[in-house]
């Protein structure tokens, strides 16, 4: 049995409202038994989606209690993840992977079932409780709004829930499909003596297949029972005239009459639930309540993991057109930086050879070779922060919408027990390949192409893998504290636009500022240390003579970089952590 005890839920008034606060929720009051279907109705914006988000457990309430058998889920244990399906509005699978992918990851990171000779026959069975078998090999972006409405309680199955939480599955579709959306919900609470199924509907369509209606309106209940009597008790001829009618008195004095009417009301519905006709037991139901009462025990960490991996990679390879971006700027970006090198290169050589006392004397006395020492360090300097900046800015474009871009599967997915931890481990593991990838490919390349680069080219090469996971690591952060993926886009095009200026490279700062901001841009690290790592070549008076920006250690940069990373990182995790549901 559900029991909600009057929940309210009171949160603060925007600025410059009147109100110090504003109550979404007030003494809602309900109980619900096992094995029911409920229908929660009422105008937009009444507080249907909240009070379903309050059960979930997604919105906390500020005052009353939710009861499930009889267990406070504020006070008490939680529901495990098993034992509860949401079911939200919008699509909630990616959209390159197939029905059967979606249902089988979803098994794989909420149970472990996969590998076991349990898996295809509970797979199978899904498939055909929800009318999926012959989409099983459709992309989820061909299916149309009914059958994106069946996946999604498909999604949820996978741990037989005996709470099942749906938002909206039925709005927007035709009457036939929403008849059916209907007709398989009821099915669903029928097949779990201990299920019950609540669905929030705008529709008033097919109300006569629910086992009962419980009208919202400002926050407030007023009406919960049958739906045959419905139309008695709001005095009008028809369902679709209940809206109407509820503008013609104010909430509080449709909650205060039903306060007045709630008990006979509520009597008639559990004498009507005990009077329904229930199916005879069997070894395959009590199986399943034995299923409900011990839901399925959560995945390892590092199994979870593996399946996110796995799905990522899966996703990455379908999108032929991330596929092509990675693969220009993998291959452009070099040879942009060699572009700028290919007039410089004669310079280059000239100085190639190591210091001596001979060389800088002879720097001294002629112009010319001054000229050419100027040269070769302005070009020294310039291709190393060309480089430092395109790493950053193919790591931007690899982490900026990584989490944003799916923020909602994976609110769903946390609401089923995925881990945090092993969600922000799986994006380190994908995301790694393309730091290491790019970034070794680029040192390598314009070294070889230019006949090599002053310095160490082992150094240079962990600056630039330090650069691009710094880079990928606080993009990464900004996707996951954002909500939207354009905005985090946006704010992480930003921050490596500013890399350039701000690095020292080009013009330096004013001491008071440099100081100030040098923390912050990454650039500025790996291009210092790598300049600095030039310290015992012919290269490095050349580079300090058009450089007043003070050089560091590659040690130092090294240090730093690694705190920005482990700052980013921070930054996803705590991001990913937090609920950002619509």
């Amino acid at each position: 049995m559900l029991e909600a005890l009057h929940v309210c839920l009171e949160i603060d008034a925007p600025p410059g409202s009147e109100e110090e606060s504003l109550h979404l929720l007030r003494e809602v009051h309900f109980q619900l038994p096992s094995g029911h279907l409920m229908a929660i109705v009422g105008p937009s914006g009444c507080g249907k989606t909240t009070l379903l988000k309050v059960i979930a457990g997604i919105t906390e309430q500020t005052d009353g209690s939710l009861k499930w058998e009889g267990r406070d889920l504020k006070e008490e244990e939680d529901l495990h993840p098993g034992e509860l399906g949401y079911v939200p509005q919008f699509s909630v699978a990616h959209d390159l992977l197939t029905v059967e992918e979606c249902i089988a990851n979803s098994m794989a990171l909420r149970t472990q079932l996969p590998g076991t000779e349990d898996f295809e026959p509970k797979l199978d069975k899904i498939l055909a409780t929800t009318g999926l078998t012959d989409l099983a090999d459709r992309r989820i972006k061909v299916l149309s709004g009914g059958q994106k409405r069946r996946l999604g309680l498909a999604l949820e199955l996978v741990t037989n829930p005996c709470l099942l939480l749906c938002d909206e599955v039925t709005s927007g579709l035709d009457p036939k499909s929403e008849a059916e959306i209907t007709e398989l919900l009821r099915l669903l609470a029928r097949e779990n003596p201990r299920r019950v199924v609540i669905n929030v509907t705008h529709s008033l369509a097919s109300l006569e297949a629910f086992d009962s209606v419980l009208v919202m309106y400002q926050g407030r209940l007023v009406f919960h029972g049958p739906p045959k009597l419905l139309t008695h008790y709001f005095s009008v001829q028809h369902p679709e005239e209940v809206y109407l009618r509820l503008t013609q008195r104010e909430a509080q004095g449709w909650h205060e009459s039903w306060q007045k009417k709630r008990e006979y009301y509520e009597q008639m519905l559990f004498e009507k639930t005990a009077e329904s006709p229930q199916p005879a037991s069997s070894e395959a139901e009590n199986s399943m309540t034995h299923e409900a009462v011990a839901p399925e025990e959560l995945p390892s960490l590092m199994s979870q993991v593996f399946t996110l991996l796995n799905r990522r990679w899966t996703i990455f390879r379908r999108d032929k057109g991330q596929v092509w971006l990675h693969l220009a700027m993998l291959l452009g970006f070099p040879l942009l930086v060699v572009i700028f090198a290919l007039d410089g290169i004669k310079p280059l050589k000239q100085l190639s050879q190591r210091q001596d006392s001979n060389v800088v004397f002879e720097m001294q006395q002629k112009a010319q070779h001054q000229i050419d020492q100027l040269n070769a360090g302005g070009l020294v300097s310039g291709l190393i922060m060309l480089q430092v900046v395109l790493v950053t800015l193919m790591a931007s474009n690899n982490a900026a919408r990584e989490i944003a871009g799916e923020r909602l599967i994976l609110e769903r997915e946390k609401l089923g027990g995925l881990s945090t931890t092993a969600y922000i481990i799986s994006k380190v593991l994908f995301l790694g390949v393309f730091v290491l990838a790019q970034s070794i490919w680029m040192g390598i390349f314009v070294d070889m192409i230019t006949g090599g680069l002053p310095g160490d080219l082992i150094i240079k090469l962990a600056l630039l893998i330090l650069v691009s996971a710094a880079m990928t690591s606080i993009c990464l952060g900004i996707s996951g504290l954002c909500r939207t993926p354009e905005k985090a886009t946006i704010l992480s095009i930003y921050l490596v636009g500013f890399q350039l200026p701000l690095s020292g490279a080009v013009l330096s700062l004013p001491d008071w500022i440099e100081g100030a901001v040098n923390p912050f841009i990454a650039a500025f690290w790996a291009w210092s240390g790598s300049l600095r790592s030039m310290s015992d070549t012919a290269f490095y008076d050349a580079v300090k003579k058009v450089t007043e920006t003070s050089l560091v250690s590659p040690e130092l940069a090294a240090f730093v970089l690694i705190a920005h990373v482990i700052i980013g990182l921070s930054m996803a995790y705590v991001g990913s952590k937090s609920s950002q549901w619509e």
